[in-house]
């Protein structure tokens, strides 16, 4: 594996890609066979960006950022911003770049789309890799609920932004108490400034945020049970969000998944833990 602490690429300016969202940013760092990362909601691909030093020297890794409350290209005013509407663009993006065989990796919200994406858009696609991330009734899970209520409240979404500034708040099991064992505060904040800085962002987040329910993730997993892609689930053990429970019953009803519990991690696996995530992933694909 290669040292994170001596990165062995620079991180390229995004591209951009056409969808029927409107335009999507994305960032391309290796070669090889291809990994495609999504990220949770109010962020965007920075979230994913300790990945690519452990990979990119054998792996293409691709980072989208989709319209979810931290981009910097807003979609169309028209688009669709549900969890199939966000499914399909990543379809496009795939078929745009004309890659196949291709390693879907999903975290938190990342996770319930990728789900999405295996079950309605399989078609490029190799293999998939879920780490902690919604799933069945947990969508959005009990702890974040009020991502329910926000997109009703006028001004919600600058108030969600105004609060993810305050970093005394950020120990809170409703903010990133729960979700990683140490917050990166520089992505934070750069998400944060985002929301707060465009109209646009704050409309396409409450679009999102409106779009979440338990029957979206429900009917992935419905339909995963006949799939045919290998599933690898890396599941950090220490997640009190998305409980390991969540991991073993996807396991026990869809075939092809494969259960891996990962020590020492909460729901951001790829900030808790990124060496051993890369690891599982690499090897993933080798077999």
């Amino acid at each position: 594996m290669t040292d994170p602490t001596r990165p062995a690429h620079s991180w390229p300016e995004p591209k951009q890609a056409r969808t029927h969202l409107g335009t999507v940013e994305y960032r391309d760092i290796g070669q090889g066979p291809v990994l495609v990362f999504l990220h949770l909601v109010l962020a965007e691909s920075s979230h994913w960006d300790r990945m690519p030093p452990f990979l990119s020297d054998r792996h293409r890794c691709i980072l989208p950022t989709l319209p979810m409350g931290a981009h910097r290209v807003p979609a169309d005013a028209s688009a669709d911003l549900s969890v199939e509407g966000l499914a399909r663009a990543v379809a496009e993006l795939l078929e745009e770049l004309d890659v196949r065989d291709v390693t879907l990796v999903g975290n938190d919200s990342g996770g319930a789309i990728s789900q999405v994406v295996a079950a309605n858009h399989p078609e490029r696609l190799g293999r998939v890799v879920l780490t902690n991330c919604d799933m069945y009734d947990d969508f959005p899970p009990k702890l974040f609920s009020y991502f329910n209520l926000v997109p009703h409240l006028p001004g919600g979404m600058a108030l969600l932004g105004r609060t993810l500034k305050m970093r005394a708040l950020w120990g809170l099991p409703f903010v990133f108490g729960r979700l990683t064992n140490e917050v990166d505060a520089i992505k934070i904040d750069r998400w944060a400034d985002a929301l707060l800085a465009s109209p646009e962002v704050r409309r396409d987040a409450r679009k999102v945020l409106l779009g979440f329910g338990p029957e979206v993730t429900n009917r992935a997993a419905a339909a995963l049970r006949a799939t045919r892609l290998p599933f690898l689930v890396a599941w950090g053990a220490d997640d009190l969000a998305f409980k390991p429970a969540l991991a073993e019953r996807f396991c026990a009803e869809v075939p092809t998944a494969k259960l891996v519990m990962i020590p020492d991690c909460k729901t951001l696996v790829c900030w808790d833990q990124p060496e051993r995530l890369a690891e599982l992933i690499a090897d993933f694909v080798a077999a």
